[in-house]
């Protein structure tokens, strides 16, 4: 957080049409960034769906942040989700993993997966806090910046009461 106090945010849906700024996001969120073209296959696959996060009442209200995932057969997958470094900290993630949750809800979806590297504990917590739990690891799964393999812990959370 940049030291200002509270900040809210606001969550939007994106579409196809948002692929490149997706791509712009990602790049800046992590080591390795997808293409453009990667998310426009991404967002063509059956069930998927994105959103992205701004900050509520900010001069520059370009997202900060973008979440996409993928729902069906009862499951959702949480595919990415990034904030930008600088407004990391904030409760940007927080408030997308809500919007996620809220969304796989409207769907009918049961239970909620997601990969997360095992050297990003800003993200476990974040996952944690959300009430997904480890149920797996993926060996070698994420590709550091220096090429170095890295697990994939993969969490779960149900949906059902």
């Amino acid at each position: 957080m940049n030291g200002a106090g509270a900040m809210s945010f606001r969550v939007s849906s994106a579409d196809r049409a948002f692929c490149a700024l997706f791509a712009k996001l990602h790049a800046l969120c992590f080591t390795k960034g997808w293409s453009e073209d990667a998310f426009a296959d991404l967002m063509a696959m059956p069930g998927a769906f994105a959103l992205l996060v701004s900050q509520d009442g900010a001069e520059n209200s370009a997202p900060i942040g973008f979440a996409l995932a993928r729902a069906g057969g009862g499951e959702c997958e949480i595919i990415t989700l990034g904030v930008v470094p600088e407004q990391r900290g904030a409760g940007a993630a927080a408030t997308l993993m809500r919007a996620i949750i809220a969304r796989a809800g409207e769907l009918d979806t049961e239970e909620m997966l997601l990969e997360v590297a095992d050297d990003n504990p800003a993200a476990i917590a974040l996952y944690k806090s959300a009430a997904f739990e480890p149920v797996g690891r993926r060996k070698d799964y994420y590709r550091d910046a220096d090429g170095a393999g890295v697990d994939a812990i993969v969490m779960r959370r149900s949906l059902l009461s």
